[in-house]
């Protein structure tokens, strides 16, 4: 999935792990790891929400695919990329049913 992210939304610590499928625990022990990284982005390790920037940083450093309702929806909408990603979708539920 393409991530486009919004960037006036902070997304909380424990919706994170839950689309990530791991417990809260395990991702926080990870949040722990890149704690350098999340200290120069200004997230103090207390924080319940991370804002947009921390947000972008550990959904591409964790392989997170934001469900398209956390997503900035008119980005989305408008980018080619995910124009082509839909177009290939329709084009492999077609040739499944052709089966």
């Amino acid at each position: 999935m393409i991530n486009f992210y919004d960037e006036h939304r902070s997304i909380s610590k424990s919706t994170l792990a839950r689309l990530a499928e791991v417990s809260p625990r395990t991702f926080r022990r990870y949040l722990a790891t890149r704690r350098s990284i999340l200290d120069a982005m200004g997230v103090k390790p207390q924080a319940h929400n991370l804002p947009p920037e921390a947000v972008r940083y550990v959904c591409e450093d964790y392989c997170i695919d934001l469900p398209p309702e956390l997503q900035d929806q008119e980005v989305l909408k408008k980018s080619p990329l995910y124009q082509n990603f839909l177009r290939m979708l329709a084009q492999c539920g077609q040739r499944l049913r052709q089966m």
